[in-house]
């Protein structure tokens, strides 16, 4: 027998373990509204209705039909691929030892990036979408409300991405053993930079992409798009000051490790600190202006963190 949206409402909040006062906190409504809902003294608007279903984590149809979309699990491709850059480490290993080509600092970046890189962000990710328990996540709040299905959707598009494109990258750094000194210096680097430019610029996208899928009120989305304005400046300084630094290393002949590369630590140090303190200022900005109704602009301290960005990465260079 089809149930009523007053019996659907109250099925629900007790499979939850609300209370109706918890739900109508979530609701913005009063308890007794929730009360009069669930007897079917009264039956909420057609807005209401799709609020409490994003509350519910269910679909419009699902809450009104009763059903409930599989199960968002973790695909099997990115395990295999983790599987597989062992593989190619393992098979470098081995064929390197035969040839006399096994480089210290190619087997370095390998497990930097199939280990620290690949396999522990497989199992973050994984642990996140079997348990539904985001807070790890960089950028999550425990004040949004998220619709928990499209974000393990989202990590999984994370996962796939990471996996491919850090078995790739081992893959290349393992033929590089056998190519000559010139040539495996500059595709090694290459395949590094790569990668990690792709990793962030990727995580970055993906999640932008979904703000609206995976985030329920518009003034939440309103503040995550708002706020990509300064992660986006964050990232392409970061980036940029990172190619000044190899630029300078590469001009100067400055061996790694030698005394005079490590006094380039400093430049670093006060970099990071330069964008790090306007990329936090401008994310509570941004907020606040959105709080405001207020469309977000950057403010005098974007413009001077900017300049001096600038003129700390110059003055690096040029020194």
């Amino acid at each position: 027998m089809e149930k009523s949206i007053g019996e659907r409402l109250k099925e629900c909040r007790i499979k939850r373990q609300w209370s109706q006062q918890e739900l109508a906190e979530l609701l913005h409504v009063t308890r007794q509204a929730v009360s009069n809902w669930e007897r079917n003294k009264t039956l909420p608007d057609v807005y209401m209705v799709k609020e409490i279903a994003s509350v519910f984590d269910l679909t419009l149809d699902e809450f009104m039909e009763n059903t409930r979309q599989a199960e968002v699990t973790m695909p099997k491709l990115p395990g295999r691929l983790l599987a597989a850059s062992f593989a190619v480490i393992l098979f470098y290993f081995i064929l390197g030892g035969i040839t006399g080509r096994i480089m210290v600092e190619l087997v370095a970046g390998m497990v930097i990036i199939s280990v620290f890189c690949q396999m522990f962000l497989h199992l973050y990710f994984s642990s996140s979408v079997k348990s539904g328990n985001f807070s790890m996540l960089a950028g999550f709040d425990s004040k949004v409300e998220y619709r928990v299905e499209e974000v393990k959707k989202v990590l999984i598009q994370m996962d796939m991405h990471n996996s491919c494109s850090a078995f790739g990258a081992v893959l290349l750094l393992g033929l590089c053993g056998f190519l000559e000194a010139e040539q495996r210096e500059i595709v090694s680097m290459c395949a590094i930079l790569f990668y990690c430019v792709d990793l962030t610029l990727a995580i970055c996208f993906i999640n932008y992409r979904n703000i609206e899928r995976t985030m329920v009120k518009e003034k939440d989305q309103k503040t995550a798009k708002a706020g990509y304005v300064s992660l986006c400046w964050y990232m392409g300084w970061l980036f940029s000051f990172i190619g000044a630094l190899i630029v300078k290393l590469e001009w100067r002949s400055i061996e790694n490790n030698s005394r005079e590369s490590m006094g380039y630590l400093g430049w670093i140090a006060l970099f990071l600190l330069v964008v790090t303190a306007e990329l936090f200022f401008e994310q509570y900005r941004a907020k606040k202006e959105v709080e405001a109704d207020r469309k977000y602009k950057p403010g005098m301290m974007f413009w001077i963190s900017t300049a001096l960005a600038a003129g700390i990465m110059f003055w690096m260079l040029f020194s």
